[in-house]
């Protein structure tokens, strides 16, 4: 009896993950949809800049390629947004594997439907946002006057709370640039160039002092002795063996796959060092989900399928 209640909590441990995976998927993609949605009316509002004669004859011409909720629909696309993000909040974690799966697609069928209603027939070339323009959704105070004195140290030793504060936020700020620069290890050097770190009074220390943060935080780690060198762990390496898992499953990698492979397949698993593919190699073998390939002087991971 106590095998079964463990084996059925195990069960439901496995489905509150698999859960927790898809809902943030579908975060993502309502995330990307919204900052389609700008874009398009980013568009819009460029269009209406336009002389009177050029804006009649585009409007003209809009008639006959673009179905009218495309131009009109806004209100209707932003309560479908609501109605997703509305789902996507709600307790679906909590609700039985059938229901949540039944949600699930519904989201997913609803998130396509909106896509198409966004781009319309004519289509839409989806720019892709800078690591700082996502950083300004989040923190728009980085482009706000007012808030200059964000960009100097307070004194430690004199104000040692106003310091706190201030590190305490820009580690929050350092720490989502690396995950929206795709970066797992950040060179100190190159982000004195980069926006919002160049408007720094004292870049070099201020990063420093951040970086620290993060370290102390347990949410980075120095791979240097000369400290120029950062690790972000922005994603946990619990999840990113699941994810090199799941490629590898999903694109039938039966074979031993070497680390050069599996980092050139995605973005996110490029810049990973080599001491955590080994790691991500252990914690796999470990689950009895993969197999570790010693060859010659290198090693190799192969998926035991389930």
């Amino acid at each position: 009896m106590e095998k079964q209640r463990d084996e059925v909590k195990e069960i439901s441990k496995e489905l509150k993950e698999k859960a927790d995976k898809e809902l943030e998927r579908l975060r993502r993609e309502l995330y990307r949809l919204r900052k389609l949605k700008e874009q398009k009316e980013k568009e819009k509002k460029k269009k209406k800049k336009k002389t009177a004669t050029e804006e009649l004859t585009k409007e003209s011409a809009s008639s006959v390629s673009e179905k009218p909720k495309n131009i009109s629909g806004v209100k209707e696309i932003e309560e479908s947004f609501e109605e997703i993000d509305s789902l996507l909040s709600q307790e679906l974690e909590k609700e039985n594997h059938k229901t949540y799966e039944k949600n699930a697609n519904y989201i997913e069928t609803q998130l396509q439907k909106l896509e198409q209603e966004i781009i319309g027939e004519t289509g839409l070339i989806e720019e892709e946002l800078s690591p700082y323009e996502k950083l300004l959704d989040e923190y728009p105070w980085l482009e706000q006057p007012r808030y200059e004195y964000m960009f100097h140290i307070p004194n430690k030793t004199k104000n040692p709370n106003d310091f706190e504060s201030w590190v305490n936020e820009w580690s929050k700020i350092l720490f989502d640039y690396a995950k929206y620069a795709i970066l797992h290890i950040l060179y100190l050097r190159q982000l004195y160039t980069e926006a919002p770190f160049s408007k720094f009074e004292n870049r070099k220390q201020a990063i420093k002092e951040i970086s620290n943060w993060l370290v102390k935080q347990d949410l980075a780690r120095w791979l240097s002795k000369k400290k120029e060198k950062l690790r972000v762990y922005w994603k946990t390496l619990d999840l990113m063996a699941e994810e090199i898992y799941d490629w590898a499953y999903d694109s039938g990698k039966l074979e031993p796959i070497l680390i050069y492979e599996i980092r050139e397949a995605k973005k996110e698993f490029n810049g990973l060092p080599k001491d955590e593919f080994e790691k991500i190699f252990e914690k796999l073998s470990e689950q009895n989900r993969a197999e570790i390939i010693k060859i010659k002087d290198r090693i190799a991971l192969k998926i035991l399928l389930e």
